[in-house]
């Protein structure tokens, strides 16, 4: 019976030094909200994320997000081709982006005009976030400008 007593104590007395991470607090943290772009398109048709227009030519990129927490800024960045890496374009304060409401859409609309590469059959791909006043970004959504051939 001592025995038993004695492994009992020994495993009581390992188990309580043993402290697990807590990993529950950590994830209830909360930063604050960030803004969701629900559609980012390109061109004039709604839900358009690949367009093909003339060398040089303007195109409209349109962002429609939704943002419990006041937004600070749009960032556009572009690659060229479709792989690689993104860098930053311009950056867009609130203020200046024209931003409207679409009670139909339920969404904030802002619209931003791009130039589409030069070259024949070109690709440029176009990036956008929108970051609150809290310095979050939305997750990034991406578009396709393309030149004709």
């Amino acid at each position: 019976m001592k025995k038993y007593i004695a492994i009992l104590f020994l495993i009581t007395t390992m188990s309580s030094c043993y402290k697990e991470n807590e990993i529950v607090p950590d994830v209830l943290v909360s930063k604050g909200k960030i803004a969701n772009i629900s559609v980012f398109w390109a061109g004039t048709t709604r839900l358009t994320t690949s367009v093909t227009v003339d060398g040089a030519s303007t195109v409209p990129l349109t962002v429609e997000y939704i943002s419990e927490e006041p937004v600070k800024e749009f960032r556009l960045y572009t690659r060229n081709g479709t792989t690689g890496t993104f860098v930053l374009q311009t950056t867009v304060p609130l203020a200046s982006a024209g931003v409207k409401y679409d009670a139909r859409l339920r969404n904030n609309v802002a619209t931003f005009n791009v130039t589409a590469p030069s070259a024949k059959n070109a690709t440029v791909q176009f990036a956008s976030e929108v970051v609150t006043t809290n310095d979050l970004l939305s997750a990034q959504r991406t578009v396709t400008v393309r030149s004709k051939p």
